[in-house]
Parts: structure tokens; sequence; C-alpha cells
């Protein structure tokens, strides 16, 4: 998970499955995280074609919650 980026912009969570996407989107809205469900931008790769879209400062919080739950994260990135 990279850690270099600027606390600015957006990162994006990628998936090896739409199910894993959605039931992040699910943990997210439960914890009050804000996001966005989209597509996996083209110069990022994905299985799965989908991907959740957070505020980069709130990267440590969205890793803490995925980190817990198997929803196959592929990775985080930023934007």
């Amino acid at each position: 998970m990279s850690t270099s980026e600027p606390e600015g912009g957006f990162g994006v969570v990628l998936f090896h499955s739409v199910q894993g996407a959605l039931g992040a989107e699910k943990l997210l809205l439960a914890a009050g995280v804000a996001h966005k469900l989209i597509t996996v931008p083209r110069h990022l790769s994905s299985d799965c074609g989908f991907c959740l879209r957070f505020a980069w400062g709130d990267r440590e919080r969205v890793e803490r919650l995925l980190g817990t739950a198997k929803l196959g994260v592929e990775r985080i990135e930023a934007l």
C-alpha cells in the first residue's frame, strides 16, 4: 500500500472481484467514510473493473477498516 503520496487528492482501492468492491462500499458507508464506487482508471489495472475512490487524507482509516475484512483488496493507490 502506497504511503509516499501527498495528503491532498484522492486514492482508490482496487479489488480482485466486484463482490469485494461492493462489500467494501457497505463497510465504508457504515463507518461514515466518504467514498464513491467508480470504474478503474485506465492507467491502473484490476481484475474486477470497479474501485472505490476516497479522499487521500482518509487513507489510514480506509486501510484499517479494509484490513480487518476479507474483501480481496488488490492494492490502494493515489490518484
